[in-house]
């Protein structure tokens, strides 16, 4: 039963990285689309939302899956 929760855990964690990559790169595309249409501080706060998305991100990545403690 502990494997099964185990490689359910694992699954779940991926799925997670999938969606909040897929969200920050949307969030990011909508920035740019503000920009463009001269909405020019929504968009850059869009943008810098989506930079620390993808900083926590990366840093999760890096501490479930690289260097485990």
């Amino acid at each position: 039963m502990a494997q099964l929760f185990e490689v359910l855990y694992w699954f779940a964690m991926i799925g997670m990285s999938v969606v909040l990559a897929g969200t920050t790169i949307l969030v990011c595309a909508l920035g740019f689309r503000f920009i463009r249409s001269r909405r020019r501080l929504l968009g850059a706060g869009c943008i810098a939302f989506s930079l620390a998305a993808a900083a926590l991100i990366v840093f999760m990545i890096n501490y479930k899956f690289i260097s485990p403690a």
